[in-house]
């Protein structure tokens, strides 16, 4: 009887130092973690012009996606949606914007629109369930695309990413008056 208390004891024992060495490893730290949730914040703060042209699929898909629409608001300092294309063009000639977000078939348009009026604005297309081949035609040409639906911190990387290009090209601009 004495014998198995002792095997028992020692068992218990074991387990007991097993547990703490395993939980002085950092679960804990993993534990507390789980609960906290970073967010990507934007590293630039952008004019942003919203194009969406009625009708459209995906104008339909980005009114509804809520975390577009909150990453737009969160990037920007000025941020303007725009319904149609004597309106856009108003806009355009008006004011200075960083970035055009429009629909991927609207995009060429735009940027020919941009390129007339020697404008270093940055168009992002926007891809609502294009194929892959359709969608890195798209990269090639304009190399930053946002695709919806999509998690926010996507959203971010993309809109930075087209932020670093205005910045470039406003830097070459700068060269060239040099």
């Amino acid at each position: 009887m004495t014998r198995l208390v002792e095997r028992i004891s020692c068992c218990c024992l074991f387990l007991l130092l097993v547990v703490t060495q395993v939980m002085g490893c950092g679960d804990k730290v993993l534990a507390l973690g789980r609960a906290v949730r970073l967010r990507y914040v934007s590293t630039h703060s952008a004019s942003i012009l919203l194009y969406l042209r009625p009708g459209s699929s995906t104008a339909a898909a980005i009114s509804s996606d809520v975390a577009l629409q909150s990453a737009l608001k969160n990037s920007s300092q000025v941020f303007k949606i725009v319904n149609d294309t004597s309106e856009l063009d108003q806009t355009l000639n008006r004011g200075k914007y960083d970035l055009v977000i429009a629909d991927a078939t609207d995009a060429p348009v735009i940027e020919q629109q941009l390129q007339a009026a020697s404008s270093h604005t940055v168009v992002v297309p926007v891809v609502y369930r294009m194929t892959k081949a359709e969608a890195s035609e798209l990269v090639k040409h304009f190399h930053v695309v946002l695709k919806a639906p999509s998690k926010m911190d996507s959203y971010f990387l993309a809109l930075d990413e087209a932020m670093e290009m205005k910045v470039k090209r406003d830097q070459s601009k700068v060269v060239a008056k040099k």
